[in-house]
């Protein structure tokens, strides 16, 4: 009887054991990571585009602009020029969006470099009715209009 009884005991203590184990296993799972992971951003834009170069064939531009949820948080930015027939540079940093340009008060300028000295910012701006086409500023925020020279970036699905 004392066998039997130890026997039971063992198992139901083995059941209980394991119970325990799953429901701790399940708390884990369900508590908030504190890691930054790609789910804390909001969307990711990506913008390209060859626009005009002085001195040579033109510059491929990609702007990756990383939106993140937390208020806290901080928008940023990978911006690639690849100089054609010369070097690529690779830029990196933090930027801010503001409201309205002109007459559109509903168009968004993204300021790069927000954080820094107003010589290192740069500018580009995509008014309400047309999202999809990011413009090139000039350093004083304002559109870069030259007869046949192209300074738009494209949004990449």
């Amino acid at each position: 009887m004392k066998k039997l009884f130890f026997i039971v005991s063992l198992g139901v203590f083995m059941m209980l054991f394991f119970l325990n184990c799953k429901n701790e296993k399940q708390k884990e799972e369900n508590q908030p990571s504190v890691q930054t992971t790609e789910e804390d951003t909001v969307w990711i834009d990506t913008y390209e585009g060859t626009i005009p170069c002085a001195d040579c064939p033109g510059i491929k531009v990609n702007l990756k602009l990383n939106w993140t949820i937390d208020s806290g948080g901080e928008n940023t930015y990978t911006l690639t020029e690849e100089y054609i027939d010369r070097d690529t540079i690779i830029s990196s940093g933090k930027f801010n969006p503001e409201r309205g340009f002109k007459n559109d008060n509903n168009a968004t300028i993204i300021v790069l470099n927000w954080d820094k000295p107003e010589k290192n910012q740069r500018y580009y701006v995509w008014f309400s009715n047309e999202p999809e086409i990011l413009h090139v500023l000039s350093p004083k925020k304002e559109l870069i209009e030259r007869a046949g020279l192209n300074y738009t970036l494209e949004k990449v699905e």
